[in-house]
């Protein structure tokens, strides 16, 4: 096969050569756009996940899901993952993704294409009831994207990648780039660093995805990636009954996808899978006494994910992913497959040619804050009225841990207290939350009154005017 030569700084159309007496066809860009693929099978498979965050009652919380809180929190993504400020070609925009509030956070939905011969494709994903805030490669169009400036405005965006040059991954090494200099250099994917977790979801069998952005620049990744925020609840409700009971339901009017109930606390696992839940219905599930392990809650997940049509390294990419998150972080969480049917719905995704087959495989991760888990986190935030009052350390530890699920959690236990100066106290370690400032316990406002209780006994505790009358 001859090398194709793309170019980085200026781009031409590269023109075909003369090998063995065979003429090779004129390439776009290294693709024969005229030649017939219709006899090859076009394969597309996406995973992702939509994580949202619920008191013991059930009831979704909206939260910001891009605040980061200390190291806790989930790793941002490589600098090369573009977002409306570096998309090539838009306009600088005003939006805060930080300050968004929403009830779900739609997270790395990746799109993997499997061809065994190079094509052109048409993709672009529409998200109706929510905005979409990172992806890559480069799109086609970034007006959308204008959109965000109305940072609490939430449906009607959407991707348009335009033409994507799918070349099968045998042949990714005869691609050629021309750098700064014109040389022609091979082409590269960008450079991950050995432990961020998007590198993983590029352990798979999948074709090179390539791009133009405005400039005729070329953009490589294994898949497409997109990100967003939405307002919407889905169907599936976990409602906390204590002592590690729960009830879950399915309020949609067709069956869910399997589930696991997962508990994470220090070094110990436990969980249960749940069969699919028929339409309207309710069970009630108790997690198990006994400890399991993070291998074993890693494969019956690899298990789910390839039962429901995902191809094993997919299902292990996926995993891999999200490893440290699902099964690192403390906490309750119910993790279960969306029906198809619905992510098609919350996200149409429209590829011309048409595949010759599609699935598309989302997980639902509902955060749950159990009862026992809401008074250890009192607790642990302003004390029991009985001893000396947390640390400044302590209670900034407790908020990094939570990372962006710590202002929702605020809000639950605030609204299940009774006790007045306990209420006030949470609502100002809230108040330092909401203003991105968890490791700072001191809020130094105009006429703030200070009343030497507070958290960090020997600095006392600053309480701005809205928490004064509960103390009264």
């Amino acid at each position: 096969m001859s090398q194709r030569t793309r170019k980085i700084s200026v781009f031409g159309i590269a023109l075909g050569c003369l090998a063995a007496a065979l003429i090779l066809p004129a390439w776009l860009h290294g693709y024969d756009t005229n030649r017939p693929a219709a006899s090859h099978r076009l394969v597309v498979h996406e995973w992702g996940t939509f994580t949202s965050f619920a008191g013991s009652n059930g009831v979704n919380l909206e939260y910001r899901p891009l605040a980061s809180n200390g190291p806790f929190t989930t790793p941002d993504l490589p600098r090369f993952v573009m977002d409306a400020y570096s998309q090539p070609g838009s306009v600088q925009s005003l939006f805060t993704k930080e300050r968004v509030i929403a009830r779900q956070r739609m997270e790395t939905p990746v799109t993997y294409f499997y061809t065994d011969v190079p094509r052109v494709v048409n993709v672009r994903v529409e998200f109706p009831t929510g905005l979409l805030t990172e992806w890559y490669p480069v799109v086609k169009n970034p007006e959308p994207f204008n959109l965000l400036n109305q940072s609490r405005r939430m449906g009607h965006t959407y991707l348009d990648w335009g033409a994507v040059r799918l070349t099968p991954q045998e042949r990714f090494a005869d691609v050629r780039v021309r750098d700064s200099e014109g040389h022609p250099m091979p082409a590269t994917l960008p450079k991950v660093s050995a432990d961020d977790h998007y590198g993983q979801a590029r352990e798979t069998d999948s074709a090179i995805v390539e791009t133009l952005d405005a400039k005729r620049n070329s953009h490589f990744e294994k898949f497409l990636f997109y990100r967003g925020l939405g307002n919407f609840d889905l169907p599936i409700k976990l409602v906390s009954l204590g002592q590690q009971r729960f009830e879950v339901s399915n309020a949609a009017g067709e069956a869910s996808g399997a589930m696991l109930l997962v508990r994470i606390e220090r070094d110990s696992v436990r969980f249960a899978r749940i069969d699919p839940i028929g339409a309207k219905g309710t069970v009630e599930v108790q997690l198990p006494s006994e400890c399991s392990t993070i291998e074993a809650l890693s494969a019956a997940t690899v298990n789910e994910l390839t039962s429901a049509g995902l191809y094993e390294k997919e299902a292990l990419a996926m995993v891999n992913t999200w490893r440290s998150s699902w099964f690192g972080e403390t906490g309750t969480r119910l993790l279960y497959l969306l029906p198809q049917r619905l992510t098609d719905e919350l996200l149409p995704l429209t590829i011309n040619p048409a595949p010759d087959q599609c699935v598309r495989i989302l997980v639902g991760r509902l955060e749950t804050l159990t009862p026992e888990d809401g008074r250890q986190l009192v607790q642990t935030l302003v004390g029991d009225g009985t001893g000396p009052e947390p640390a400044a350390e302590t209670v900034a530890e407790e908020l990094a841990r939570l990372g962006r699920f710590a202002e929702p959690a605020l809000q639950y236990v605030i609204s299940q207290t009774a006790d007045r100066a306990t209420k006030a106290r949470l609502h100002v370690i809230l108040a330092q939350v909401q203003e991105g400032k968890p490791g700072n316990l001191q809020l130094r406002t105009g006429g703030q009154k200070n009343i030497g209780t507070g958290i960090g006994n020997d600095q006392g505790l600053l309480i701005p005017h809205s928490v004064l009358p509960l103390l009264q």
